[in-house]
């Protein structure tokens, strides 16, 4: 495959229901919205030949990053299943989303996301949809739901899809 034909822009997401209370990292366990986008990262590395992806998180604190970060290095390093991950570099980047372009783009996506959902639109057949803002919010969601794709486990053949919607669990 020649680095042109490779797919440019695909976007991933693990949608949640907002939480009854609010989430911190307190363990050393990887939560599971975490777990999903990382596999779906690495599927889809696997599928196109890509050597290496970077996980790069909008900063909240030096010592979340940190958290994080081993959160992520214990998942690829002690499960099961992060031990069979190698398109993974395991040292995520944490970059402020006001300075780094990239980041906003995905800060973007992610409140379209979040109204298409909070919204409910997910629920109401498109055509019943006649709130100018919620027209223009599920026009932006259909945009960005094409540029996702669902990917096979290798394994299993079990599609992950692009957009995952979970309860509240993580």
């Amino acid at each position: 495959m020649r680095w042109g034909d490779l797919p440019s822009h695909h976007f991933f997401a693990i949608i949640m229901d907002k939480p009854d209370e609010q989430f911190t990292w307190t363990r050393n366990i990887l939560p599971k919205h975490y777990m999903l986008i990382i596999k779906r990262i690495e599927y889809f590395c696997e599928k196109y030949s890509y050597e290496k992806a970077i996980l790069i998180f909008d900063s909240i604190t030096q010592g979340e990053d940190f958290v994080i970060s081993k959160c992520i290095a214990n998942f690829l390093f002690m499960s099961k299943l992060g031990k069979t991950f190698d398109r993974i570099l395991e040292m995520p980047l944490f970059v402020n989303s006001d300075a780094t372009p990239a980041i906003q783009i995905a800060d973007i996506f992610a409140g379209i996301l979040r109204h298409y959902y909070e919204n409910r639109l997910d629920l109401i057949p498109n055509e019943q949809i006649t709130d100018p803002f919620e027209l223009w919010i599920n026009s932006l969601f259909l945009q960005i739901k094409n540029k996702t794709e669902g990917v096979k486990q290798v394994s299993s053949n079990f599609i992950e899809f692009g957009f995952y919607k979970m309860g509240k669990n993580f």
